[in-house]
């Protein structure tokens, strides 16, 4: 590793006296869209032709570590609009730590999960728990303005990654929820 990899990732990455994450890690955090189009004969009986599922990522890391990581996901019709009954998020309270071990450029946090629940906004009572939610964020000595996060449900399925990239702005959005869409016989 070189002397300059090597500074910018002890910069980047030490902690400070106070036991916090480095301030270089503060500020918002977020993945471009993950659009997967839902072309089965089933997907299209229920979401409709040319529909799509979108999943975005925002991590926000506030001084001393504290940090809040929210997955949005939802189903956009042809038109682009959300669909009723669609959408969920995943939000996490999260605590970030010091370099836990280092490979190559990779180095990867400690991180420790308070508190996390699914929510579907749809639905006022549709607010679960999600106990045992794992999540791992990697920063990279090579690219200081990225991060990979990777999340892990308790349930077992639906885990990803998703690199997210330093910004201020929100990421496009699609039109308000004004469809619904009912299963064809």
């Amino acid at each position: 590793m070189s002397f300059a990899v090597f500074v910018v990732t002890t910069l980047l990455l030490a902690q400070h006296p106070s036991g916090t994450t480095a301030p270089a890690l503060n500020g918002t955090w977020r993945s471009t869209p993950d659009e997967t189009p839902l072309s089965s004969t089933f997907d299209e009986s229920v979401w409709g032709k040319n529909a799509k599922a979108i999943r975005t990522v925002e991590m926000v890391v506030r001084a001393g570590g504290d940090a809040s990581l929210t997955v949005t996901r939802k189903v956009v019709d042809a038109r682009g609009r959300t669909v009723v009954g669609s959408s969920s998020v995943e939000e996490a309270e999260l605590t970030l730590g010091s370099v836990q071990n280092t490979t190559g450029v990779r180095s990867e946090l400690k991180v420790t999960v308070k508190k996390a629940e699914r929510r579907y906004p749809d639905d006022p009572k549709g607010t679960f728990d999600l106990q045992g939610l794992q999540v791992t964020v990697t920063t990279f000595s090579d690219d200081a303005e990225m991060l990979e996060v990777r999340v892990d449900f308790p349930e077992g399925r639906g885990s990803f990654w998703e690199s997210l990239r330093r910004g201020t702005r929100k990421p496009a959005t699609s039109k308000p929820a004004t469809t619904k869409t009912t299963p064809t016989p």
